[in-house]
């Protein structure tokens, strides 16, 4: 089991296709403006609010951060509500606003009625008329598929005669009996129901049983089928319990098991279990770091091997490029810069680094090797080689070969794997030192976070002051024992921070930084789900206010004042450790790029 990006899974499909089934949760209808599950419990819980207050509801808008933080306080764990972020507060918020099963089922219709599939919907309709698709599965109750894939048929003459897209929900359930019949497909199974039926499911009553035909068609899909599952948060147990069944099977997921996420880090206990028990029984399961799901069937849509009318469907889909590669300004703009961005020029790194041959050694294992030797340098280990800036001897030892000194440029790009880690964690240790911070470079991210040390240098106090008047206050802290405890057996810690990208263009190097809060990973907890959805629940309240533009500049503002101060460039030598005074230093611009109003 291990984590992948989104390439990974296309190539995959690519030459796999049809073996291929779908899983859908709402997420992957939230491009085509349907709410998500958080959106509806925030509406319902506000319709409660307004009636126990006497307000007008119409006056109450969940996006303001004052409505927002009176409804987290009135209804969080209390008033007859669960915590937000357990996996059942969509549920609970039924259950007070709308325990009538007609009302809920007249509320869906509203919600979801008048809504158009989304390009990525569009690009599946058309894959399931090109037969690229044979099998759909989802929790969702919209049917915005359906008319994805009718406007596809519609357009397309499927050459091989395909059949149009057979629909199995609660009121057709006898139709998922046949889903590995070549004639029953291609086959789209509504678990919870169609919002246009006059039963759904919603409430935790109802998710608690699972009707059997249709579960019993999924773990029959399991046989044939890898399956991979988008959108879906993996709250509900009957849902799992299901999945679960199905990976158990002899053989299961023959084309694996793909689970997508945002933020796979942050994924649910219970989906991890999944992932385990597919694992186990022998199969390839994948974390999958989803960017956006239009960005994922627009990247199938590529692969696919379309016939000519499929492929001009789907290429009338995509819709006009507005953005294209500009170069800089070469004459003084009328006017000034309308927007900042959050990216630094690189105008000088180190020229020279260490370089030895390393080879048969996976990451974990080069991992130990460096902790075994306690290495305090840097080493990437990429492409059969090792570079590393540090003590030379050690990072002999290290490689199992003789280390040479190598020329390097660092400031043009694109740089190959190995050096771009090697200037992303050289850049996170240097303004670790600089800044009243600490880097922490994982597998994927490469993060400073701030500290609030007793005794700091001048510049360093200066910079704290700055970011505690940016951020309105404390910038540091532990979250709740409910949230989880470290390996200490201490809350976590959790501290305002920065993602640290690099990038070239028009010939320049560009450090990129993204603010967020960072919280420390946790080894127990009382309850694992609790800990999970309610440290993401906590992040979001963090940061309602702070999506605001004013506050997203005064933040890029002060990052950017700290980490190259004007009026003159920055010098950030490498530290002891990398051994600065043989390598030398990186040195970031301090004018952040901008864009100018044209004249």
């Amino acid at each position: 089991m291990g984590i992948v990006d989104q390439g990974a899974f296309v190539r995959a499909w690519a030459v796999q296709m049809q073996r291929c089934a779908w899983f859908f949760g709402a997420g992957a209808s939230a491009s085509a403006g349907l709410p998500t599950a958080t959106q509806i419990r925030d509406d319902l819980l506000l319709r409660v609010y307004a009636e126990r207050h006497q307000l007008r509801r119409e006056d109450l808008h969940p996006n303001d951060p004052v409505i927002a933080a009176k409804l987290l306080e009135y209804f969080n764990d209390r008033n007859g509500m669960v915590a937000f972020g357990a996996p059942n507060d969509y549920s609970r918020a039924f259950e007070l606003a709308l325990p009538d099963e007609p009302a809920r089922h007249r509320y869906l219709q509203h919600k979801l009625a008048d809504k158009q599939p989304s390009y990525g919907q569009r690009i599946l309709g058309a894959l399931l008329s090109g037969g690229q698709a044979d099998l759909v599965v989802t929790t969702n109750f919209d049917e915005l598929i359906e008319e994805a894939a009718a406007d596809a048929y519609s357009a397309v003459k499927p050459a091989d005669g395909r059949r149009r897209l057979n629909v199995a929900a609660l009121g057709s359930r006898d139709r998922a009996r046949g889903v590995l019949e070549v004639e029953s497909t291609p086959m789209l199974i509504k678990l919870h129901g169609d919002f246009r039926e006059t039963s759904l499911k919603n409430l935790d009553s109802e998710l608690a049983s699972q009707d059997e035909v249709l579960r019993q068609a999924v773990i029959d899909l399991s046989r044939r089928y890898g399956i991979a599952v988008v959108g879906y948060s993996g709250r509900d147990d009957s849902i799992m319990e299901m999945l679960e069944a199905a990976s158990r099977v002899d053989a299961a997921w023959p084309a694996g098991l793909w689970w997508f996420a945002r933020d796979p880090d942050a994924i649910p206990e219970r989906v991890r279990r999944l992932l385990q028990i597919a694992s186990d029984n022998g199969r390839a399961a994948h974390l999958v770091r989803l960017g956006t799901f239009d960005e994922l069937m627009g990247g199938l849509a590529l692969q696919a091997e379309l016939p000519a009318e499929s492929r001009a469907f789907v290429d009338a889909l995509r819709p006009q490029n507005r953005l294209a590669e500009a170069s800089p300004p070469t004459e003084t703009a009328q006017f000034g810069p309308v927007i900042r961005f959050n990216a630094l020029p690189v105008l000088e790194a180190p020229t020279t680094a260490l370089h030895a041959p390393l080879s048969g050694l996976t990451r974990t294992e080069f991992r130990k090797r460096v902790r075994a030797l306690g290495y305090r340098g840097v080493a990437v280990n990429a492409g059969g080689s090792i570079w590393g800036w540090g003590d030379e001897e050690i990072f002999t030892k290290l490689a199992g070969a003789t280390a040479e000194e190598r020329t390097i440029d660092l400031t043009s790009g694109p740089l190959e794997p190995g050096l771009h880690a090697l200037a992303l964690e050289g850049l996170a240790k240097a303004l670790g030192v600089a800044l009243p911070a600490r880097s922490l470079v994982t597998r994927r991210d490469y993060v400073v976070r701030l500290v609030e040390w007793d005794k700091l240098t001048p510049e360093r106090a200066k910079a704290l002051t700055a970011f505690r008047e940016a951020y309105g206050g404390q910038i540091t802290g532990r979250l709740a024992k409910k949230y989880g405890l470290n390996r200490d057996g201490e809350p976590r810690e959790y501290a305002e921070a920065v993602r640290l990208h690099l990038e070239h263009r028009w010939g320049l190097a560009w450090l990129t930084f993204t603010p967020f809060t960072w919280v420390e990973r946790w080894e127990t907890a009382d309850d694992e789900q609790e800990a999970i959805a309610g440290v993401g629940e906590w992040k979001r309240q963090r940061w309602v206010a702070r999506k605001q533009n004013e506050t997203w500049s005064r933040l890029i503002a002060t990052w950017t004042a700290a980490m190259a101060p004007e009026p003159r460039p920055s010098n950030l030598p490498l530290t002891k450790a990398l051994d600065g005074r043989r390598f030398g230093r990186f040195t970031l611009g301090p004018t952040s790029a901008y864009s100018r109003r044209a004249k």
